[in-house]
């Protein structure tokens, strides 16, 4: 790049413009991590009374989390796309499926899952060939005898 390129690039409106938008957005960043942290502080303590999740603060943090997301990708020049209110809002509820819990309540202490039976339960013995029971420094530096 020559300097003749780099002066138009400092004097272009758009670049400023971009920049100023990305302050902007980096105000409101900042103020939706402050959400996000009451938002993870109060289903906290919902889940540890109801041992439930509050549906509701979830599809709150997963709008969010969307627009973070479209925020930050406006931020590091991923996308020339200003995020709202530049553009329509999208709800990120209606895209994503993971939104729901599978069962909306958290499994007590001492309840497991079900075991899968293609996955070996680590008090079971897994035989690879290999002794590895014991650290032997002459097997396992590689010296040879």
């Amino acid at each position: 790049m020559n300097q003749d390129q780099i002066k138009a690039n400092l004097l272009s409106t758009d670049f400023w413009i971009r920049v100023l938008f990305m302050l902007i957005f980096a105000l409101v960043l900042w103020a939706l991590w402050l959400v996000v942290i009451v938002i993870i502080v109060v289903q906290t303590i919902i889940v540890m009374i109801t041992s439930e999740v509050n549906l509701q603060l979830q599809k709150l943090g997963a709008v969010v989390a969307s627009y973070l997301s479209q925020i930050v990708s406006f931020m590091v020049f991923a996308t020339e796309q200003k995020p709202f209110p530049f553009t329509p809002f999208t709800d990120a509820s209606a895209q994503t499926e993971t939104v729901e819990p599978k069962s909306g309540t958290v499994m007590p202490a001492g309840e497991s899952p079900a075991p899968n039976p293609e996955v070996p339960a680590l008090s079971e013995a897994v035989d690879d060939g290999d002794d590895d029971s014991f650290y032997d420094p002459e097997r396992d530096s590689g010296a040879t005898r």
